[in-house]
């Protein structure tokens, strides 16, 4: 007996996703690696709204996914926002392209249910998720990896999840140029408003919950 079902893991949550190995874990493997955090999140937060900022193989959303089926969340939603059909080609040749693409990819065809916007995730939060009055319960952050975009994701989207919600950032130990997500944590610890978890897991996922006034965290 296990509390873990690791052919499922093989052959739903790490199987065609070369990307995972980012997170810990790796393609066609029953290791989830910080996999588990981003279920376990969703799940113990029962998140009707996840929300997911750029993946490059479905890794973070197939698990977000997974915990709202899992729990029978009724009317939740997990969105997927990626721009890759807008990113510079600069940008491309440094962080790669996501392997889902195509309809008939394996994360598109085993979790349809995703909601998936190929919009670059400031005209998505402009055009859909403001204007929509959206609520964010469980948001990652995982687009842009540059500074100065891992930073407006960030300004942006954290107005989207309210005082019980869970932020999770990655690549945030991961210190190669032109990589500033960690910079971003640093600015984030500095406004001293909220609590910072950095877990060195593969290239680094942080989790961030806002404090309450006198300093303990929000209930």
């Amino acid at each position: 007996m296990a509390l873990i079902d690791r052919e499922f893991i093989r052959t739903m949550i790490t199987a065609a996703d070369p990307w995972c190995a980012s997170h810990g874990a790796a393609e066609g493997s029953d290791q989830l690696g910080a996999g588990i955090l981003y279920y376990g999140l969703a799940y113990s937060l029962k998140a009707r709204t996840c929300v997911c900022l750029g993946s490059g193989g479905g890794f973070v959303p197939r698990l977000m996914r997974q915990a709202q089926r899992d729990l029978e969340l009724a009317d939740s939603r997990t969105i997927l926002v990626d721009g890759t059909k807008q990113v510079d080609q600069a940008k491309k040749d440094i962080w790669g392209v996501p392997c889902w693409i195509p309809e008939d990819s394996f994360f598109r065809t085993r979790y349809r249910d995703v909601e998936i916007r190929f919009e670059l995730t400031e005209t998505a939060f402009r055009e859909y998720f403001q204007p929509g009055g959206i609520q964010i319960d469980y948001l990652h952050i995982d687009a842009d990896h540059h500074y100065e975009g891992a930073k407006l994701d960030w300004d942006l989207y954290h107005t989207l999840v309210p005082d019980s919600g869970i932020i999770t950032l990655h690549d945030t130990v991961n210190y190669r140029e032109p990589c500033g997500v960690y910079r971003v944590l640093d600015d984030i610890r500095a406004t001293g408003r909220y609590d910072v978890i950095n877990l060195p897991i593969a290239y680094g996922t942080a989790i961030v919950r806002k404090r309450q006034t006198d300093g303990r965290p929000a209930s």
